[in-house]
């Protein structure tokens, strides 16, 4: 087993329901729970995955994640939530995705998973800037 598919499995033992791309290219996350300001209570979360992974962190370079465009924190829109850029791959049609340009990652691909991951994102969500 790679270690992609063993973090995705992990992630999915986690509780979170995924929908994983049959050529390992995204994952959706389902269900991350969000901080309180915003107007709901969890997203689905979009995750490009580096055709090197762990070596690269997800949200790199042209690997990007995504999350519903048309959030909103304290009834303004999140300053890096980019409605232009869209997945580079076809998604399920019920999402409207927009680019979470997220910058703050400190990877360490020895330690670090896809739960890391969304647990980085899910921080860099408390208390964003708006617009």
């Amino acid at each position: 087993m790679s270690r992609l598919e063993r973090d995705l499995r992990n992630l999915s033992r986690a509780g979170f329901p995924l929908w994983i791309d049959e050529q390992r290219r995204f994952v959706i996350v389902e269900g991350i729970q969000l901080p309180y300001g915003y107007d709901r209570s969890e997203i689905p979360l979009l995750i490009e995955l580096p055709s090197v992974y762990p070596s690269l962190a997800p949200g790199v370079g042209k690997d990007r994640i995504f999350i519903p465009g048309d959030i909103q924190y304290r009834g303004s829109r999140l300053e890096d939530v980019h409605d232009g850029v869209t997945p580079r791959y076809e998604t399920p049609e019920r999402y409207d995705w927009a680019w979470l340009c997220y910058e703050k990652i400190v990877w360490n691909p020895l330690r670090d998973d896809l739960i890391a991951f969304v647990e980085m994102v899910r921080a860099n969500l408390t208390n964003p800037e708006t617009l």
